[in-house]
C-alpha cells in the first residue's frame, strides 16, 4: 500500500539516522491522548503487532480529499504550524500493517463525542444522556460505565469505508495509523513550509 506522512524535519532526521521512525508522545498533545490510546488499542485488535507496550500510532494519508487524490496538498494549510519547515514521505508498507480509517469521521474520537448511525440514532443518544443529566459535551469522559463504552463503541464506525451514499465515499479522506515507519520502506521525500 502507498501512503504519505507529514512529519517535523526533526522526525526526517530520526528516521535517516535510526533507520525507524515511531510516534514520539512528547508531540502529542494532552487533551487528545485517550483518543491516541484508543486508536492504538484499536491497532492492536486489527493489526499484526505492536512494537511496544505503550506505543501511539503514526500517522498517514491514503486519500487525501476525495477519491483519485492520495497525496495531500501541502499548498493547504493546517499540516504543521504556520511557517515550519516539514517534509511529505512517500512510501510503501505491507496492507496488515496500516488501519484505515476515516478523517472526518475520527474528530468524534478526538472531541470525545457519540458517533451516531444516523440523525435519528444521535438524537436518541442525546435525549437518553439529557434523563440523566449529562452530556458528552462537557464531561470527557463520562463516569457512566455504559455511556462511557457506548461513546467508545460509537467509534468503531470510522472503520467503515464502504458507504452506500458513493457521493460520499469518493469525497472522503481516508488516514491510517501505522506502528513504525522504516527508511527501506521510502520511495520520496518533499521538504515544504508549513502555511
Amino acid at each position: 500500500m502507498r501512503l504519505w506522512t507529514i512529519q517535523r524535519i526533526e522526525a526526517w532526521r530520526e528516521l535517516r539516522q535510526s533507520g525507524l521512525l515511531r510516534a514520539n508522545r512528547r508531540y502529542v498533545e494532552h487533551d487528545v491522548l485517550p483518543a491516541y490510546q484508543w486508536m492504538a488499542q484499536q491497532m492492536s485488535l486489527r493489526l499484526d503487532s505492536r512494537p511496544q507496550v505503550n506505543s501511539l500510532p503514526l500517522w498517514t494519508w491514503y486519500q487525501w480529499e476525495g477519491k483519485g487524490r492520495n497525496k495531500p496538498d501541502l499548498r493547504s494549510a493546517g499540516h504543521l504550524p504556520k511557517h515550519e519547515h516539514g517534509v511529505l514521505i512517500d512510501f510503501e508498507i505491507d496492507d496488515r500493517l496500516v488501519l484505515l480509517s476515516d478523517f472526518e469521521q475520527w474528530h468524534y474520537a478526538l472531541n470525545y463525542w457519540y458517533l451516531p448511525r444516523s440523525e435519528a440514532d444521535g438524537e436518541a443518544f442525546e435525549r437518553e444522556l439529557s434523563k440523566r443529566g449529562l452530556s458528552f459535551y462537557e464531561t470527557k469522559p463520562i463516569r457512566v460505565r455504559k455511556i462511557h463504552h457506548a461513546i467508545e463503541k460509537s467509534w468503531e464506525r470510522i472503520f467503515q469505508l464502504k458507504h452506500k451514499n458513493a457521493k460520499r465515499t469518493n469525497n472522503q479522506s481516508i488516514q491510517g495509523t501505522i506502528w513504525e515507519l522504516r527508511v527501506d520502506m521510502v520511495r520520496n521525500i518533499q521538504l515544504f513550509t508549513a502555511r
